[in-house]
């Protein structure tokens, strides 16, 4: 291995000025020189090296040679026999050149013989060059910077504590001893970039030496769920009985009546991990996956019933199909051109996921594969709500006078379904020079927690004047949510599955580049759209007292989920 040192050149010198002056005299110095505080100089060398720098600190005070040749000879006289009477054990000065690591360690002068000439002459302070094929001390390990110096890792292996690299050059730095199978990898590559800085492990020392990130972009889609007739609508001039019926042959559905995908939407995934051993044998990681927000939305207005907008129900009393058109009222303006209508629908859905695991090699022997037993906490997040909103406005006299009366009805619902659990897993992974794949398998079994709210409300206003608008009543209940169905928060036993394949590239040991497939499965989920009931008794409508069969009812429906799709990123190990 290559001892990681740094030459001070002439021509780079900062600290001594005006050297370059000098560069045409052949008996100067070809480096420049280095003065620490305390450094020793040798009485056997004493007098020769002496002389050399009274020559040079003689040209560095007086001017051009021929002009002071008389006054050097004389100086340089005067300083050897000054020299002859100094204690011939120390010199507090140092002549020559000082091999030592320069502050990253990277090698400006590999391979250059005049330094290596020049470093012979004038020794080093550091233990000599080791052949490449001899046992190394642990990744190039420089005892400038790291606590200790030992051959044996075991040494030096500790707590939070592990040896820097000498050099960032990663030219004979190949140890699998200190290294994980990635880099390891990399570096066996016929194809690597070496000695290019930041390109191995230079920022490689005590807790950041085996912490690792990566980051993914998703492309995932997700289970649907089927949507109820919502919101429906007629032309001018159908019957009033039959505005808005599902089922009549003028009746439109303008939401709900469908399966509503989970469209493919973006995503990421973050995930940062500790190794315990350089080698990456154990280790911890901590996960989290998020999907952007899935919605579907629908806003409509119209004027004198062109046309007509109504909120389908089934009349639970007599088993028919039935509609509101206006809100807290079951009569229908005789004269359309006196009625305004809107109506607004949104769904959304998101999930996340959060996961923190401990993984464990379970081969020996092996340098570029790796099978780990993972295990930890799973926590899975689906939030669903969907919401609708009627009202009708109908102004008496004159289309658009006062005053005017409006009324609104409001259905909500929402379903959290919530995974707390324990899972356990394998990973296997092959590494061959840059590439790597990955496949990864992991179930996990818990509690899946279902919260259900439901909630419905019908208000009624009169505006008599313009800015002046009085609430003459509010009702719990609107259509479809009623105080007969509000919701509970219930637990079941759950199983969760993971399955994953990735293959990564390296750009350098440290950082590579991934693309995968990831499948998410859950056993048991509550949707929002499949705690609808239809089924209602219009004698709650605007507050009224129920009479007959107990409608809407609330029975949980649960059902599978399931997130799938591609991910991109990035992986970087420290």
């Amino acid at each position: 291995m290559q001892e990681a040192s740094h030459w001070y050149r002439r021509s780079d010198c900062t600290n001594f000025n005006g050297l370059r002056k000098w560069e045409r005299f052949a008996d100067l110095p070809r480096y420049a020189l280095k003065f620490p505080l305390g450094s020793k100089l040798h009485s056997a060398d004493t007098v020769s090296r002496t002389a050399v720098f009274a020559s040079v600190t003689v040209r560095l005070l007086c001017g051009d040679p021929p002009v002071c040749r008389l006054r050097s000879c004389f100086l340089q006289v005067v300083v050897c026999l000054f020299a002859a009477f100094l204690r011939p054990c120390i010199l507090r000065a140092e002549i020559g050149l000082t091999s030592q690591p320069e502050p990253l360690g990277y090698p400006s002068s590999v391979g250059d013989e005049a330094d290596a000439d020049a470093e012979a002459a004038a020794g080093s302070i550091w233990p000599p060059t080791k052949p490449a094929d001899a046992p190394q001390v642990p990744a190039g390990f420089d005892p400038v910077r790291s606590p200790g110096y030992s051959e044996f890792p075991g040494d030096l292996l500790s707590w939070f504590k592990e040896p820097a690299p000498a050099s960032c050059c990663d030219r004979n730095l190949v140890d699998r001893r200190w290294m994980g199978p990635g880099e390891l990898a990399y570096h066996k590559s016929p194809n690597h970039r070496p000695c290019t800085r930041d390109y191995t492990r230079v920022f490689r020392t005590e807790f950041p030496g085996r912490l690792w990130f990566s980051a993914e972009y998703l492309v995932w889609a997700t289970t649907g769920q089927s949507v109820p007739p919502l919101v429906s609508s007629s032309p001018l001039g159908t019957a009033d009985s039959s505005i808005g019926v599902v089922g009549e042959p003028t009746t439109s559905i303008l939401f709900g009546g469908s399966e509503f995908t989970g469209p493919m939407r973006s995503g990421a995934r973050l995930t940062a991990g500790f190794w315990f051993t350089p080698q990456q044998e154990t280790g911890i990681e901590a996960n989290w996956t998020g999907l952007a927000i899935a919605e579907e939305s629908l806003a409509l207005t119209s004027t004198g019933g062109d046309p007509w907008l109504a909120r389908p129900y089934v009349n639970a009393s007599s088993g028919q199909p039935a509609a509101v058109v206006v809100p807290g009222s079951a009569t229908i303006p005789a004269d359309p051109s006196l009625v305004e209508q809107a109506v607004a629908a949104h769904m959304r859905t998101q999930f996340g996921s959060v996961d923190v695991l401990y993984r464990k090699n379970l081969l020996s022997g092996e340098d570029f594969h790796r099978r780990y037993l993972v295990g930890g906490f799973r926590y899975l997040m689906l939030d669903d709500e969907l919401a609708v909103s009627s009202s009708t406005s109908v102004a008496t006299g004159t289309p658009g006078g006062y005053p005017i009366a409006e009324s609104t009805a409001t259905d909500s619902f929402r379903t959290l379904s919530q995974f707390y659990g324990g899972e356990l897993g394998l990973i296997e992974k092959w590494w061959h020079h840059r590439w790597s794949l990955q496949v990864l398998g992991k179930v996990g079994l818990g509690a899946s927690t279902i919260g259900t709210a439901i909630a419905g409300s019908t208000t009624t206003t009169e505006t008599i004047s313009s800015g002046s608008t009085t609430v003459t009543g509010s009702y719990p209940g609107g259509v479809l949510a009623q105080p007969t169905n509000p919701g509970n928060d219930r637990s079941f036993f759950a199983a969760v599955g993971e399955f994953g394949v990735t293959a990564d590239y390296a750009i350098w040991s440290q950082f590579r580049l991934s693309v995968g497939y990831s499948l998410i499965y859950w056993s048991t989920v509550g949707r929002a759209a499949a705690q609808i009931d239809t089924s209602v008794n219009p004698s709650q409508f605007s507050g009224g007292t129920l009479s007959g069969p107990v409608a809407p009812a609330f029975n949980l429906w649960t059902t599978s989920f399931w997130a799938q799709g591609v991910n991109a990123g990035l992986e970087y190990q420290f």
